[in-house]
């Protein structure tokens, strides 16, 4: 079908201009929700998959890439970002090595000769190794008891302080900070076998 260039002209002038990423994050500062999930679009997908590539665990890629993204949302009046690819990368690093971290105290990653003993392995062994850890954390939360089970998740999931939780729960920081030392020692019991897979992965992340 022949169109001629005034036409052209017309829906070219007319056809809506693509929204830089700046454009964005300016809309979404004053609480524009349509620009927040036009973001949410162009980036989630890629997130999504830095994730998976590394963790093999399609539940968890999902729940880092949209605690990224909330994150984002709740912080849009004050936090500022020049380049969105690179905050999102940085941001879902960070919490995929916290999520790793709060699975075990923190006093066992100060051994590094397990590290260097340790021998990369290959994507597909990896993938069946983090499946191996995510079945063992999951074990390790089914044996603690509901409250501190409950607590547990605040704190390390959740990322409450014990203030926070306390004030949630109706309980005493003493209280809380019992209930944290004991799913810290029942998580250390129950992935004392992934040491070295966490300190790899950490390290490759």
């Amino acid at each position: 079908m022949f169109v001629s260039a005034n036409l052209q002209r017309i829906l070219l002038k007319n056809k809506p201009a693509i929204e830089t990423d700046t454009d964005l994050l300016a809309k979404i500062s004053k609480d524009d929700q349509v620009a927040f999930k036009e973001l949410y679009k162009r980036y989630w997908k890629q997130c999504y998959q830095q994730v998976l590539r590394r963790s093999g665990d399609t539940m968890l890629a999902e729940d880092l890439t949209q605690g990224v993204f909330v994150s984002l949302w709740e912080k849009r009046k004050s936090v500022t970002v020049n380049n969105v690819s690179a905050y999102l990368f940085t941001a879902l690093r960070f919490r995929f090595i916290t999520y790793l971290k709060s699975q075990i105290h923190e006093e066992t990653y100060t051994s590094h000769s397990l590290l260097e003993a340790c021998d990369p392995p290959n994507s597909v062994e990896m993938a069946m190794r983090i499946k191996e850890l995510n079945e063992a954390i999951d074990k390790g939360v089914a044996m603690m008891s509901p409250k501190t089970k409950a607590i547990y998740t605040l704190s390390r999931t959740e990322h409450y302080s014990v203030k926070e939780i306390a004030n949630k729960l109706n309980l005493s920081e003493k209280a809380v900070e019992y209930h944290i030392t004991q799913s810290l020692k029942t998580m250390r019991l129950a992935l004392k076998d992934f040491l070295p897979l966490i300190l790899l992965l950490q390290k490759l992340f």
